[in-house]
C-alpha cells in the first residue's frame, strides 16, 4: 500500500508543478517554466549541481566557468519569486507548496500550514474574494471567441487546393517529411519574432542568441519606441500562411506538431524535437547555432528595407545570388535547409525568403514532387534513398509561387 500511496504523492505534485508552470507566473517564461520542470524532475531526491543545470537548461557548454556566467542564479532568483506569487495568490488553495531554498536547486514539497480564520473574517473578506473573479468571465469569453474565429478561418482556408494533399503526396515529397515527422517525436514549429527583426533595423544592431533568450538585450533598449516594439508577440502574415499550407501538406503528421513563438522556445526542445525554424536570423535567432554549417547567408539591404541571399562559400561572387535588374519583375528567393537539431536526436528544418509570395513558393516547392525530385537529384545519393543533411536557395520568378516557375540556385550538403 505504501507503494500506491508513493505513487499518488508523486501524480499529486506532477500535477502541481503543471498548475504552476502554466499559471500567468510562469506560462510567458519558456526558461523559468523549464527551470521548474527540470529541477522537480531531478532534484527532488537529491542535490542540483548549477552546472548541470546551466547545461540542460540553458545550453551552456557541459564545463562552462558558473563563476562569471550566472544565468542560472538569475534565473533560481526570479523562480523563487515567481513560486512565492503564485502560492500567495491564485495559489493560495493549493495544500502543498513548492519552494526552491536559497543556496541549493532542489526543490522542496511541504504541506502548507492551515490558517484558522474567524468566521467574521470571512464574511468580511467574501465579497473581495467575489470581485476579484469577475474579470475572469468576461476574459475567458473573450478567449474563446478569438480561438473561434481563428479556428474559423484555418478551416475555411485549408479548403484551398493549391497545396497537394497529403494522400497524393509523391515518394521524394514524402520522404523528406518523414525525415522532418521522425518516429514518436514531436516536432516544433517556431514561429519568427517580427518584432524582434525590426528592432535590430531601426537600431542598426544584430542580437546574438544568448542575449536574446536571456532577454538582456532588454535592459539597453532606453528609447520609448524601440521598448514599445521589441516588447510586441507578433509574427509575420508569411509564417502564418505558410502554417496552414504544411498542415495541408502534411496531413495526420500535423497532429505532432507544436506551433511555438521564437520568443518562448528553449535550448532543450532544439536539443531533443524535430524542428521547422521560419524567417531569417535576425527575426528567429534560434538559426544562430546552424550557421557553422551552412553558407546562406541574408543581408538587410536598408535603402529598400528588403533581405536578400549572400552565398559566404563563394567569395567575391557572394552578391551575383540577387538581381535587382531582372527583366522579368522582381525575384524572390526561399532557402531551405536540412539539418541535426543540436542534440543529434532530430532534424532541423530552416525556411527563409524574401517575403510572402517567396514563403508561399517555399510551401509549394515542398509539396510539389517534379520539383522536390529535381533537388534531391543535385545532392549525394544515399543506401536508403533518404535527403542528406543539405542546403537549397531557390529563385522565385516575380510573384507567382507556383513550384514549375522556381529554379534552384544552390544545392549542396552542408558542412559538420
Amino acid at each position: 500500500m505504501a507503494r500506491v500511496n508513493g505513487a499518488k504523492i508523486e501524480e499529486s505534485r506532477r500535477l502541481l508543478v503543471e498548475r504552476v508552470a502554466a499559471s500567468r507566473y510562469l506560462s510567458k517564461s519558456a526558461r523559468l517554466r523549464d527551470l521548474l520542470v527540470f529541477l522537480c524532475e531531478h532534484g527532488v531526491d537529491g542535490e542540483v549541481h548549477e552546472q548541470e543545470v546551466g547545461h540542460k537548461v540553458f545550453g551552456r557548454s557541459a564545463d562552462y566557468d558558473t563563476a562569471s556566467d550566472n544565468i542560472v542564479r538569475v534565473h533560481a532568483s526570479m523562480l523563487r519569486k515567481r513560486l512565492e506569487q503564485y502560492f500567495a495568490e491564485d495559489g493560495a488553495n493549493e495544500p502543498v507548496i513548492v519552494e526552491i531554498p536559497r543556496g541549493n536547486y532542489a526543490p522542496v514539497f511541504r504541506d502548507r500550514e492551515v490558517e484558522i480564520v474567524p468566521p467574521a473574517a470571512l464574511a468580511a473578506t467574501a465579497p473581495v474574494v467575489e470581485r476579484a473573479r469577475d474579470w475572469q468571465v468576461p476574459a475567458l469569453a473573450a478567449m474563446a471567441a478569438v480561438f473561434a474565429i481563428s479556428t474559423a478561418v484555418l478551416l475555411m482556408r485549408t479548403a484551398n487546393p493549391s497545396v497537394t494533399p497529403a494522400a497524393r503526396r509523391g515518394p521524394t515529397v514524402q520522404r523528406f517529411w518523414t525525415q522532418v515527422y521522425r518516429g514518436g517525436q514531436g516536432t516544433d514549429i517556431v514561429l519568427d519574432d517580427a518584432a524582434l527583426g525590426l528592432y535590430q533595423e531601426l537600431a542598426g544592431r544584430n542580437l546574438a542568441l544568448s542575449d536574446y533568450f536571456d532577454r538582456s538585450y532588454m535592459r539597453g533598449v532606453e528609447d520609448a519606441g524601440q521598448s514599445a516594439i521589441v516588447t510586441r508577440r507578433q509574427s509575420s502574415y508569411a509564417n502564418a500562411n505558410f502554417l496552414w499550407k504544411l498542415f495541408q501538406l502534411v496531413g495526420p503528421l500535423a497532429s505532432k506538431t507544436n506551433v511555438v513563438f521564437a520568443r518562448d522556445y528553449t535550448f532543450h526542445a532544439l536539443k531533443g524535437d524535430n524542428a521547422i525554424l521560419l524567417g531569417n536570423l535576425r527575426s528567429n535567432p534560434w538559426m544562430e547555432p546552424f550557421l557553422a554549417h551552412t553558407g546562406l547567408r541574408w543581408q538587410y539591404e536598408k535603402a529598400t528595407g528588403t533581405y536578400f541571399p549572400v552565398d559566404s562559400w563563394a567569395g567575391n561572387e557572394a552578391k551575383a545570388l540577387h538581381n535587382p535588374d531582372s527583366q522579368e519583375g522582381r525575384e524572390g528567393y526561399c532557402s531551405i535547409a536540412l539539418m541535426a537539431n543540436l542534440g543529434g536526436t532530430g532534424n532541423v528544418v530552416m525556411l527563409t525568403a524574401t517575403g510572402g509570395s517567396a514563403f508561399n513558393a517555399a510551401a509549394d516547392f515542398l509539396g510539389d514532387e517534379s520539383a522536390m525530385a529535381r533537388l534531391r537529384q543535385g545532392l549525394p545519393a544515399t543506401k536508403d534513398g533518404s535527403f542528406p543533411y543539405f542546403e537549397a536557395l531557390v529563385r522565385v520568378k516575380g510573384r507567382s509561387s507556383l513550384a514549375r516557375d522556381s529554379v534552384v540556385v544552390v544545392c549542396r550538403v552542408t558542412r559538420g
